[in-house]
């Protein structure tokens, strides 16, 4: 018997959705994926592997993710992103969870990965995600980048053991190619949420997100990951930075 049903976004994910779909085998009758304008094999990829398939415009994260939880069958969703894998000690837990409290939200800790090293520190790690939750309680914010899940209650958070392994970044280029488009992104957000950027802030901001992320966070214990993870995460804090006091003079 199933109590949630299984909601992923995605798009042009043919290389890493079905990872995460035969991780999930099992766990649900109800696996939507929302394809929000594939160019490649996703939809065929998702049916194959026995989920439903929707198509939606894409219309930021937040956004997009309430509107996928309305093809959801059950109350309880448990939302999951194409580049994904639900590991082995995860999946029992979700397999034998059962519906609590209406306020509770699950959070799964993410493991990741640059390519096919786990990436264990450079502030990486112990980062815990909101991912299971009841879709009459709780919604994703309409933030275009970093959405977070609200309430008109006060939610209980808790917390559920083993990993959901994270394969955001295929290798060094993906990940330098998708940091930037995030800076942009966030860039926007902020510009949206009013905030505005000092040059100081701007001159020094990037040297100590190096600082934080390779001496603080022990990215140096990731080796060259680590230091190659450190350069990205300044460079991304100059042009996130950047594009915004550009933003704001608009």
């Amino acid at each position: 018997m199933s109590y949630f049903s299984i909601i992923i976004v995605a798009k042009n994910a043919e290389h890493k959705i079905a990872r995460l779909l035969a991780s999930l085998q099992g766990l649900s009758d109800d696996v939507v994926v929302i394809d929000t304008g594939s160019t490649d094999a996703t939809a065929a990829v998702a049916e194959k592997a026995g989920a439903s398939v929707h198509h939606l415009p894409w219309k930021g994260y937040g956004k997009s993710k309430n509107e996928a939880i309305a093809f959801a069958k059950y109350d309880w969703v448990l939302s999951l992103d194409s580049d994904e894998k639900v590991d082995a000690e995860l999946y029992q837990q979700l397999k034998n969870w059962k519906p609590g409290e209406e306020n509770n939200v699950h959070q799964v800790l993410w493991k990741n990965y640059l390519g096919d090293q786990w990436i264990r520190h450079s502030d990486w790690g112990n980062s815990w995600k909101k991912r299971l939750f009841n879709k009459h309680v709780a919604r994703w914010d309409d933030a275009i980048a970093h959405e977070d899940l609200t309430s008109d209650r006060p939610l209980q958070f808790v917390k559920m053991n083993g990993y959901l392994e994270h394969y955001s970044f295929i290798d060094n280029r993906d990940y330098a190619f998708k940091m930037i488009n995030s800076a942009m992104i966030t860039a926007e957000k902020y510009h949206q949420m009013g905030k505005k950027v000092s040059f100081v802030k701007l001159l020094l901001a990037p040297g100590f997100s190096f600082l934080k992320t390779y001496i603080f966070k022990f990215g140096f214990l990731d080796g060259h990951k680590g230091w190659l993870i450190a350069k990205t995460t300044s460079y991304y804090t100059f042009i996130k930075y950047a594009r915004l006091k550009e933003l704001n003079a608009q």
